[in-house]
Order: structure tokens, then sequence, then C-alpha cells
């Protein structure tokens, strides 16, 4: 049997040409980690796909394992449904 592990999706959230936002979701919607990164290049190092910078926060969050997901476009069906999860987190937070 095939485990499946819970996906943390990274991407470029915004900024500009000298400043990228760049993001961590968990499938679950929680905003693991950001950076402000120098350009595209480094985002992925920023942010641990080609590195383990912030895999402690990862780590912390998903103790079993996850799998992390680069997203150059955002049609993924997963991803759009972390977002969906996270605006309601945020709308949970909000009525506290």
């Amino acid at each position: 049997m095939i485990e499946v592990k819970p996906k943390i999706y990274c991407f470029i959230n915004g900024g500009t040409d000298y400043f990228l936002n760049v993001a961590a979701l968990a499938e679950d919607g929680n905003h693991l980690a950001g950076h402000a990164s120098s350009n595209g290049y480094f985002a992925k190092h920023d942010i641990g796909i080609e590195s383990d910078w912030k895999h402690e926060l990862y780590k912390k969050h998903y103790p079993n394992g996850y799998e992390l997901v680069w997203l150059d476009e955002y049609e993924d069906e997963g991803f759009k449904k972390a977002i969906e999860k996270n605006k309601k987190l945020a709308e949970t937070e909000e009525n506290k």
C-alpha cells in the first residue's frame, strides 16, 4: 500500500522583481512559512524545495511526513481546496 503524505504547496505569492513573497500553505489551509526572496531562482531554495530551509516548521505541522509541491501555476485542485480552507480558518479567527 502506498502511503499518501499530506501536501505543502509552495509558491510565489506576489512581490516585485527584487522582492518576491514566497509562501508555503499546508493542504489543511494553515500557512506554514514565508520568505522574501531576491528572485525566482532562489525562491525554491528559500522555501525548502531545493534545501532544508523551513523543514523544521513543516515537520512540526506534519510530524509523520509531508510532500512539498512547487506551483508555477495555481490550477492544482488540492491547492484550490487549501486556499478555501485557509479562508475559513481566517474567518474563524476573525470571529473569536
